[in-house]
């Protein structure tokens, strides 16, 4: 075999620290005493290899790189790389879809296009959201970072390799094994200003050496939590959705504050007495205001506008912009190596997450009028403003919100299990592997806080006990609240059984070619159950409406049951042509049964208003199959170069949420929009929120959803043009046909365009609570073509001679080129790449990492840059939420407003080791050192309820110190 070329050195000096390092120059040193040669599997290839650079861009963080990032979590970790974009982070729990899960996403392609394996092995995703893109995704919440060893990233397309949900690239969390030492750590993060500290320990101990006493047991533990940060504690935060900001020369104010409050405004549409002929107009009240001269409390102030005097309430100053959590985990995992060519193993890797998300009290309009609806408030409030200004009005809406009961609040719990054993061998010339995985993520949600049982609530206002027009007899609403009421669970099962075996073939002109084959088998099974106050009657040939429901919750839902088996082959061959020269391929072949689902309803009765009845169960959507290839090479012209470009296929089958299940009630739209129908009863007053359907599509055949198809390519390589300095360099490419909007048509761009998809809208609809509005249905469907093309690099320099240390820089990021959509075969071409675009997103054109290491004997200092570029911001129409200034400083006209220019961002960090002997370890830190506050956006239809900064794309906490002691032995 080849001895090791100091490119190669090089380059594993830049992707793996000093830990990997020093593993890799012991098997050099092997290799050159004849010695047996330890083969390591690499992400991204099913062909074990001696551990280099290979012909995939793969990113890999050592134990090294982990601890330089004072990160304490998987999501941390893995949500500040640059290449990371349009995950799911724990702010978009904030009443923003996120329900409990933070995910990873590779070059902004949506989380369901990035593979997650743990030790190499799929683990069991959880549903996401509408607002998250649909589909499912692995919850890095759920990982243990403490069982970590390192995290390999693969920043291509390999679903010739992996299947079908690795399109955009893989992240693979590789668990230590083979330990026999013990570490114990401690870490405590403090942010400067209140709110948001955190802690976290662990402990991580082995048995026995796999080499000298054949077995190797590994026991691993931690614990960390998060506290709260509430917009409250940050000024960026605090004022919620009302505030003066100036743009281009002129002031202007920006009001989002919502007519839904306590005490509630009452709307409703009047003609003169009299004259039943004459138009409608729309009128708003607010007898506690005419009464007092105030709106109750300092979340609330007045609007006046033409016939409408209401009271709007501040709900993004109520929220929290990072939720509480705790997280306790664990790994045991047991080697045994049988003879010198049979190792068998198992592992389990066991987590809770629980996490609190805190956001506005609940807003519930509910319907008003003479007879049958509050009659007792119409007479009291509206029926003396309809005699004294000659009207007359049959019915209104009541804009309430239950403030007086606090902020509704979830109490998430997420049970990870994952179970995994196999047997590693030779035999008959082949390295073979076997393994079966057993894994299960179950999340349930239960009430903390705020929600209140809509039949009591509705009972005491009806008695005149609770008035919510004055907001009296509040304190009648504890027996309401619903605190520790259980919501939903929602079970997802992943079982796989693999083989796969390798052999050599022939000697070629650079070496030995192998060939690599296997095969897996999978069932997915994804449950959902609600409680009795969510289900809605629809679904069980009973009323067409449910009769009760959690204020400000979900509801109208019913239960989820379907599952779907996979199975795939698999083939890869290793032919190095030249010495300088190898190339490899690889195909898969997979095929999807039909969802099957256990909850089928009859999709001809109406979805919304009429009957949904159940039917047996039943086998939905299409079958999917389809052979996927890629194609690699590495080449090496010369010592100090490396040139690598690869170009391969993808197939995804559309998800099973995408087909099975019933049109259920969605909640409200994420922004708030003006009538897409004008004059339609269903309109609601000035800027609102509309309600939102979430329904499947499951037919077969043409009218059934299609598999998505993808074509990914890449070309780069490294130079290193002097001793200690490596530049890599990679330009990647992404095409994705029919892709899958899981989401449907997204909201704002339904209604910006009502006429055009009409047949989305259901105008008017009767909402549970009573009242009369407009809903807009989310339903999956086939778009057209998603383009995604950027340029990743990664420099690295390392100077051990400096006179006053070993010096090392390295400077990574990525560069967007290309990102755009179409939502129908043909339709206008959109894109978020630098702005808020229309999937209510942002795709950075840059982002970097700058990392400048100083060692000098037991000290280690190193400074982190972050950076990410500016982004033009959501724009708004005149009658929204964006106002005119007056001179005093008081609200004028509504205007249009192009949006913000948001600037670019920039972070720096420190940390500081002390290496006080062999055993302890001090580390200091400090996070935002310069205490950059996020850049200010007007977004609201993003990833939660934070106004004022985008919780996806900034951290709130401000400067923050660290210390952690960590202890081996």
């Amino acid at each position: 075999m080849m001895k090791e070329k100091v490119l190669s050195r090089s380059l594993r000096l830049m992707f793996s620290g000093a830990l990997v390092m020093g593993m890799m120059a012991s098997q050099a040193q092997a290799q050159e005493a004849g010695e047996k040669i330890v083969r390591v599997e690499i992400t991204g290839s099913s062909i074990a290899r001696i551990a280099k650079e290979g012909a995939l861009p793969v990113q890999v963080l050592g134990q090294e790189d982990i601890k330089k990032s004072g990160a304490t979590t998987a999501t941390e970790l893995i949500q500040n790389l640059p290449a990371m974009q349009g995950f799911v982070p724990s702010s978009s729990s904030v009443n923003g879809g996120g329900a409990g899960a933070t995910t990873a996403a590779l070059h902004s392609l949506q989380s369901k296009y990035t593979l997650v394996l743990l030790d190499g092995q799929r683990v069991a995703p959880v549903a996401l959201g509408s607002s998250q893109g649909g589909g499912y995704a692995v919850n890095i919440s759920s990982i243990p970072l403490e069982a970590v060893e390192r995290v390999e990233i693969l920043t291509d397309g390999a679903s010739a390799l992996y299947g079908s949900d690795a399109i955009a690239g893989v992240v693979n969390f590789i668990l230590k094994k083979n330990k026999t030492d013990a570490n114990v750590y401690a870490t405590y993060q403090k942010p400067e200003e209140h709110g948001g500290t955190s802690w976290s320990a662990g402990i991580t101990k082995g048995f026995g050496d796999l080499d000298k006493d054949r077995f190797n047991v590994l026991m691993s533990y931690s614990h960390d939590e998060q506290r709260v940060l509430t917009a409250a504690q940050r000024s960026f935060s605090a004022p919620g959705a009302f505030f003066p900001f100036s743009y281009g020369g002129k002031n202007y104010i920006f009001d989002q504050r919502t007519g839904n409050t306590e005490p509630a405004n009452i709307t409703f549409s009047a003609r003169p007495a009299g004259n039943p002929s004459a138009t409608p107009t729309s009128y708003t009240i607010n007898p506690y205001y005419a009464a007092n001269k105030n709106c109750g409390g300092p979340m609330a102030g007045v609007q006046i506008s033409g016939n409408a005097t209401s009271c709007r309430f501040n709900y993004a100053a109520t929220v929290q912009n990072i939720p509480a959590n705790e997280r306790d985990s664990g790994l045991l995992k047991g080697t045994f190596k049988i003879d010198e060519d049979t190792t068998v193993w198992g592992e389990a890797v066991l987590s809770r997450f629980l996490m609190t998300a805190q956001y506005a009290p609940s807003a519930q309009p509910m319907g008003i009028n003479a007879t049958t609806r509050f009659p007792a408030l119409w007479n009291k409030y509206v029926q003396p403003f309809l005699t004294a200004n000659n009207l007359t009005a049959t019915s209104g809406t009541l804009g309430y919100r239950s403030v007086l009961v606090g902020g509704r609040a979830d109490d998430y719990k997420t049970d990870a299990r994952h179970l995994s054993f196999g047997v590693n061998g030779l035999a008959m010339g082949w390295n073979y592997n076997a393994s079966v995985v057993l894994s299960r993520s179950e999340i349930t949600d239960n009430a903390a806080g705020g929600y209140t049982d809509f039949n009591m609530l509705s009972d005491l206002v009806a008695k005149g006990t609770y008035d919510l027009v004055m907001g009296t007899g509040a304190e009648s609403l504890r027996p309401a609240l619903l605190n520790g009421a259980n919501f939903s669970k929602s079970t997802s099962t992943l079982n796989t059984v693999h083989f796969g075996a390798q052999h050599d073939v022939m000697e070629l002109g650079g070496g030995m070619s192998i060939i690599s084959l296997g095969g897996d088998y999978s069932k997915t099974r994804y449950r959902t159950a609600y409680s009795d106050l969510i289900l809605s009657q629809s679904g069980f040939d009973t009323q067409p409406a449910s009769a009760n429901y959690p204020v400000g919750g979900n509801y109208g839902q019913v239960p989820f049951d379907a599952s779907r088996d996979n199975y795939g082959l698999f083939g890869e061959l290793l032919l190095p042509l030249h010495q300088t020269l190898e190339a490899t391929v690889s195909g898969r072949y997979d095929k999807y049964d039909k969802t099957h689902s256990r909850w089928v309803f009859d999709t001809a009765a109406d979805p919304v208003s009429g009957l949904q009845k159940r039917l047996p169960d039943a086998d939905l959507g299409n079958t999917f199959n389809s052979s996927t290839y890629k194609v690699s090479f590495r080449w090496t012209p010369a010592k100090n170069i490396l040139v690598r470009g690869a170009y391969g296929t993808g197939f995804k089958a559309p998800n099973i949420s995408d087909i099975a299940g019933a049109t259920t009630f969605g909640g409200s739209t994420a922004g708030s929009y003006a009538c897409p129908f004008p004059g339609s009863p269903g309109c609601l007053p000035g800027s609102a929120q509309y309600d939102l359907l979430n329904g499947p599509n499951g037919l077969g055949g043409a009218n059934g959803l299609k598999p998505e198809k993808s074509k990914q390519w890449t070309l780069g390589g490294r130079l290193e043009p002097m001793a200690g300095l490596s530049l890599g360099m990679d330009v990647w490419n992404v095409q994705i046909k029919n892709q899958v909007l899981s989401s449907g048509i997204p909201e704002n761009v339904g209604f910006a365009n009502p006429a055009q998809y009409a047949a989305l809208f259901t105008n008017p609809y009767a909402d549970p609570a009573g009242y009369t509005t407009i809903a807009y249905k989310l339903q999956p469907l086939n778009g057209g073509v998603a383009n995604y093309r950027g340029l990743d690099w990664d420099f690295v320099y390392r100077n051990r001679n400096t006179g006053f240390g070993s010096l090392s820089a390295q400077w990574n990021g990525t560069y967007m080129l290309k990102q755009n959509y179409t939502t129908t075969p043909g339709g206008a071409v959109l894109t978020s790449l630098g702005q808020f675009g229309p999937d209510n997103a942002v795709v950075f054109r840059l982002q970097t990492h700058l990392n400048l290491t100083l060692e000098n004997g037991p000290f280690t200092n190193t400074l982190t840059a972050h950076f990410k570029s500016g982004y033009k911001d959501q724009p708004y129409d005149a009658g929204t939420s964006v106002f005119l200034a007056n001179a005093d400083g008081s609200t004028g006209a509504t205007t249009a407003f192009e949006g913000l220019d948001v600037p670019s961002y920039t972070t720096f960090d420190w940390q500081g080791k002390y290496k006080y002997n062999k055993a302890i370890t001090i580390t200091a830190g400090v996070k935002n050192l310069f205490d950059r506050n996020p850049p200010r956006t007007l977004q609201n239809a993003g990833g939660g309820n934070q106004i004022g900064y985008d919780g996806r794309y900034a951290d709130p906490l401000g400067r923050s110190y660290y210390l952690t002691a960590a202890y081996q032995f």
